[in-house]
Formats: structure tokens, sequence, C-alpha cells
């Protein structure tokens, strides 16, 4: 089976984090991002997008998964268009801004239709707390022996969820390491309560076996 194996990183953290994984390339782009989600350690209690900047057509595509958002922005698009905004006026730079963007579904998107053109791209999970990944296709793999997505290696833990992004996690370190801190046996148990552990590779690969037994059921 044909397969992409990308190396996803986890930016503005230390110690770094990690994961190389392949994903057949049957997928689309709602697959790859629950792959990262069950790789790098999220619950999947947020919002996410995936920013693929298009050089051929000078735009950025963004894929989401919230139907609402892009039905929204496709009217306001066509709308635009039946009644152009006035030269110079603030409506005019919104759409300008607008047309530079293609918004759509994740789900809608297969990997095939991008990652060769596009092979580095960004995926944003948690739009509060701004947990930034790079994704990077390092090869594309024509052999690969399992029809659901393998983890090949990985390093570091996955931040705690609602943890305040890097500055949050930055102070959510500085406790947990500090028996002294007044703090620390609270933050501990909190921390336990959102499913912060240590990155273990062969259970991830146990529930990323699990979860795509389910959905090709």
């Amino acid at each position: 089976m044909k397969a992409y194996q990308f190396l996803i990183t986890l930016d503005h953290v230390q110690p770094k984090v990690w994961r190389r994984v392949i994903v057949p390339a049957t997928h689309d782009f709602y697959d790859l991002h629950s792959v990262i989600q069950t790789a790098v350690g999220w619950t999947n209690s947020h919002l996410f997008n995936f920013l693929i900047e298009d050089s051929i057509n000078n735009r950025t595509i963004e894929l989401v998964a919230d139907e609402e958002s892009v039905a929204e922005n496709f009217e306001m698009v066509q709308h635009y268009m039946k009644n152009p905004p006035e030269e110079g006026s603030y409506a005019e730079k919104m759409y300008k801004r607008m047309i530079r963007k293609q918004l759509l579904l994740a789900r809608d998107v297969d990997l095939t239709q991008h990652v060769n053109e596009s092979p580095e791209f960004r995926y944003m999970y948690d739009f509060g707390d701004g947990w930034d990944h790079e994704v990077v296709l390092e090869k594309v793999i024509d052999d690969f022996d399992f029809d659901y997505p393998q983890v090949l290696e990985g390093k570091g833990t996955c931040p705690p969820e609602d943890v305040g992004g890097p500055p949050g996690y930055d102070e959510f370190k500085r406790v947990i390491k500090d028996k002294e801190d007044p703090e620390h046996t609270s933050m501990k148990s909190w921390a336990k309560s959102q499913g912060y552990q240590k990155f273990n590779l062969s259970k991830v690969n146990e529930h990323l076996k699990e979860e795509w037994e389910v959905i090709c059921e």
C-alpha cells in the first residue's frame, strides 16, 4: 500500500516533542488530524486547522472541521464577487484577504491533493493555547504493509491539555520539578486528571490500530 511518512514537531516547547508517523495515502486531512492527536498525545478536545501554502496559486489553504465556518466563508466570498466592495474600503481589504485564503473541510481533502506539491505545512491545535506543529513529508512509501497509521518513533511528552500554551507549560514544568512549591501536589493531581503521561510508542500504536479497526468496520 502507498503511504506517506511525516515528521511532526510541536514547536515552542522544550524538551523537544516530535513523532515520525506513516499514514496510508488513502487518508484525508481529517484522518491526519486524528493521527496527530493520538501520536502526540492530545485528547481532541479543541478546534484545529491545517495551513498549507499553495505557491502555485499564491494562496493559503486552511482546512478545518467546522462545516458552518466553511459555508459562511463561501457565502461571503460569493457576496463580494457579486457586489464588489468600494476600492480602498475596509470591505475591499477583507475581500482581498478572503480570496487569498481557501477555507475547506479537512474531511473533503485527501492527502494526495496537496502533500506532494506542499510537503511542509502547519497544524494548529487549540486556538486558545496555540499549539503549533510543523508537519513535513519525509518520503513516499510504495509498499507499506498496513492499512492503518503507525508511529515509527518519537520523543518528548505531550503537554497537558489547557495548561496555557507554551508559557503555561513552562510554569507547569517548574512547579512539577519543585517538590517544595506549594502548588506541586495540586498541579501533579491536575496533570494526572488531564491524562498527562510519558510517550509510550507501543501503546500509541495499539491505540491507532484500535481506532482504525473501528473506523473500517
